[in-house]
């Protein structure tokens, strides 16, 4: 199979701490210090404190890496298919360097796999482009995801949900298990990303998929286009398979065609692709062209002509949906259009717009 180009970074804790800081920079002395990063604030946007940690992440990468990271933020599922959606796609797919870290693993799973994110980080990595996932994050890239709230905190009997499985790109068939080396519980055991050696058996044992333990401030850095593998951090990262467990210190390299002959692939489930309406599909098509007029506003591009065109696309949408007699779709372009302050003027013939108080 063919490997793809772009390097990622899977960190099992620790993406702001010393031990790891020269991951991030070393991703980018390969982009020759031209980055175009972006932070997703997904695994922790249920959060009280999301905007504390986006600050703090964004202060990080700025005096500890030199670089200037900006927001790619998708919060929770209602705001999908919003033209802020499209804009913050839009975004990511021009970025060459992708971050995401902490919060909950299944949040972030079931968040994007309801998105187009699952794609844009497959054709990030296949365009030759970096990312680095750290904890929660990291959490997501293989098969599966361990809710580890909800079994950790909450109580619920051990449970798989379902993962972005992006490793699978690198040949790897295998779930990741971050914080692998846990020992914060004192008396009980929290190794394995805190739900402990028994829960992680068990969740095999219903469900079996490769297991990748990665420990806390310790990185399994892939590039890619050298097809090797490195480990990086203070710990080390251990593949447990129905043929045994295998280690990786940190400090050495490796051919990565020496972990995917260990991380060989398992039974996989195809994820269906995400069912909208031929309607949605006309609509989402205005708004992707709106988030590309408002990247272009924000960059001081000339953007006129774009603008005129996508907004007589959209009133066009809304005559055919209203000659059809499609009146909710007809009703939700005009809230749209409201909401940018345009006004659409209807005579016998035609439509046109002008802005309001014009």
């Amino acid at each position: 199979m063919e490997i793809v180009k772009g390097s990622i970074a899977i960190m099992g804790s620790g993406e702001t701490s010393p031990a790891l800081v020269s991951v991030h920079r070393k991703f980018v002395e390969m982009l020759d210090n031209q980055v175009k990063a972006f932070l997703i604030d997904t695994p922790f946007g249920f959060q009280e404190n999301a905007d504390v940690l986006v600050d703090k992440l964004q202060l990080f990468f700025k005096k500890s890496v030199q670089i200037e990271i900006k927001l790619a933020s998708l919060r929770n599922t209602n705001n999908i298919d919003s033209v802020e959606y499209f804009e913050m796609l839009e975004q990511l797919k021009s970025s060459n360097f992708i971050f995401s870290g902490p919060g909950s693993p299944s949040y972030a799973s079931k968040t994007w796999l309801h998105s187009e994110i699952p794609n844009v980080l497959t054709n990030h990595l296949k365009d030759g482009k970096h990312a680095v996932f750290s904890s929660a994050a990291a959490s997501t890239m293989g098969e599966k995801t361990i809710p580890v709230y909800e079994i950790y905190k909450v109580g619920m009997n051990p449970f798989w949900e379902e993962g972005l499985n992006i490793l699978e790109l690198y040949g790897l068939s295998c779930t990741v298990v971050p914080h692998f080396n846990n020992k914060e519980g004192g008396n009980h055991d929290t190794s394995c990303s805190y739900i402990g050696k028994n829960r992680l058996n068990s969740l095999i044992d219903k469900e079996y998929t490769n297991i990748l333990g990665i420990d806390e401030h310790t990185a399994l850095v892939i590039n890619g286009e050298k097809e090797i593998f490195r480990i990086e951090g203070i710990g080390s990262v251990t593949v447990k398979t129905r043929n045994g467990q295998t280690i990786f210190e940190a400090g050495n390299e490796y051919s990565l065609s020496e972990l995917q002959s260990i991380l060989q692939e398992t039974n996989k489930k195809v994820l269906e692709p995400k069912k909208t309406s031929s309607d949605n599909i006309d609509v989402n098509s205005l708004k992707k062209e709106i988030a590309k007029l408002n990247l272009e506003i924000k960059n001081n591009n000339d953007f006129t002509t774009l603008f005129d065109k996508t907004i007589l696309e959209i009133i066009n949408l809304r005559n055919k949906f209203r000659t059809e007699k499609k009146y909710s779709e007809s009703d939700e372009i005009r809230d749209l259009l409201d909401n940018l302050d345009i006004t659409i003027e209807d005579n016998k013939t035609d439509s046109s717009w002008k802005f309001k108080g014009q």
